[in-house]
């Protein structure tokens, strides 16, 4: 058996993986700090310029627990046989991740070392302050009895994968609509009343898909930014915004495409209350095909919403869209 180190951490035997390690820090106070500036300092200054930077490496969770003399008082209650030994830490500051690499990564970014590590010496007392790791057991969360931690955002990259696919397919089945569809019903049809009604089968046919294809990518985005926000991520505006983007297009339909539609449905009825399809009675060609393009174009300029949501999507997705 080997005597030398090894940097590597196991997860204890027979537990499998997805156990979360925790950092505790047994913290005591500078020397002649009062317990509320040393409290102010953690939470109103350390904590604002430390938060954005665990993110950043995937950190899961970060807490302190601030052991003062009115919180101290209340042990007289429950000192027993077995728990009668106060402890004197000033705060207990936990940080939970996945991967001690994590945290490794996250003390070796160069703004940890401009302006963290000089901000510890103003508040703490870093040379009597303790600290240890270890694996998570947890059994009770929010009043129910669970089997260990779970991580709440361990299903995003599947979520975010699915938002956009469904935004993508949904931009490039719009545009297929003004680059493919219609120049082909422009090409082909002889007659106005065949434009037209070919054109309203075409628009029943997507209206049977595309508005439930932006609900739904709206409703991804949406629960992805809100269970980012729920578990602390800072940056879970854009997935929302990513997802009001997409359904842009419902409202650009009602402001700007209605007058032309309820133009084409007008026509399309007449034509085919009209002597057949070949029947001209609806106008002459050259008019329903200038009608149809103008439909086209407006429609064309309608995908860009889920197109932009996608885009948007994406860029959150690796981090290059924040707010």
């Amino acid at each position: 058996m080997s005597s030398g180190k090894s940097n590597s951490v196991e997860t204890p035997a027979g537990d499998g993986n997805g156990k979360f390690l925790c950092l505790t820090i047994c913290g005591y106070k500078k020397a002649g700090m009062s317990e509320e500036a040393y409290r102010h300092h953690m939470t109103q200054v350390s904590a604002p310029m430390t938060k954005d930077l665990m993110v950043k490496y995937g950190i899961v969770r970060w807490t302190q627990v601030h052991n003062q003399s009115a919180t101290r008082a209340m042990m007289s209650q429950l000192y027993d046989p077995q728990m009668a030994k106060l402890a004197d830490f000033d705060c207990f500051s936990q940080v939970v991740f996945k991967r001690l690499e994590d945290y490794k990564t996250f003390k070796q970014d160069p703004e940890y070392k401009r302006r963290l590590m000089g901000d510890h010496e103003k508040f703490a007392d870093t040379k009597k302050s303790m600290m240890t790791i270890g694996w998570i057991e947890q059994f009770i969360d929010g009043n129910m009895i669970v089997d260990g931690l779970e991580d709440p955002t361990e299903a995003m990259p599947g979520l975010q994968s699915l938002a956009l696919i469904t935004g993508s397919f949904l931009a490039g089945a719009m545009a297929s609509l003004s680059l493919v569809a219609v120049p082909v019903f422009l090409d082909t049809n002889k007659t106005a009343d065949q434009l037209y009604i070919q054109w309203a089968r075409m628009y029943h046919h997507g209206h049977l898909l595309l508005p439930a294809l932006a609900v739904a990518t709206l409703l991804l985005y949406g629960h992805i930014g809100l269970v980012k926000r729920r578990v602390g991520r800072r940056y879970w505006r854009p997935w929302l915004v990513a997802g009001l983007v997409t359904v842009l297009m419902v409202p650009f339909t009602w402001v700007v495409m209605t007058p032309t539609n309820n133009t084409l449905f007008r026509l399309e009825t007449e034509a085919q209350a009209g002597s057949g399809l070949l029947a001209s009675s609806s106008g002459g060609l050259d008019e329903a095909r200038a009608l149809v393009r103008t439909w086209s174009l407006m429609h064309l300029a309608r995908t860009m919403s889920p197109l932009v949501g996608a885009v948007l999507g994406a860029l959150a997705t690796v981090n290059r869209f924040q707010f």
